[in-house]
């Protein structure tokens, strides 16, 4: 598996995430759990709405 490269910019904004995080959660967090959160939020949102929208509303 290749290495994941983010440029400067993208990488400044998930560190800033990553230590909002830490701070809300308040527990000893690395990137890997910011990125899983990321993704978490997104599946919910894309499907929750993909759901709402099979269910007819």
């Amino acid at each position: 598996m290749k290495n994941l490269q983010v440029d400067d910019i993208t990488y400044k904004r998930l560190q800033s995430l990553l230590g909002e995080y830490i701070s809300i959660k308040q527990q000893d967090l690395d990137i890997n759990d910011l990125l899983n959160e990321l993704i978490d939020n997104y599946q919910e949102s894309v499907w929750g709405t993909l759901g709402a929208g099979a269910g007819g509303g």
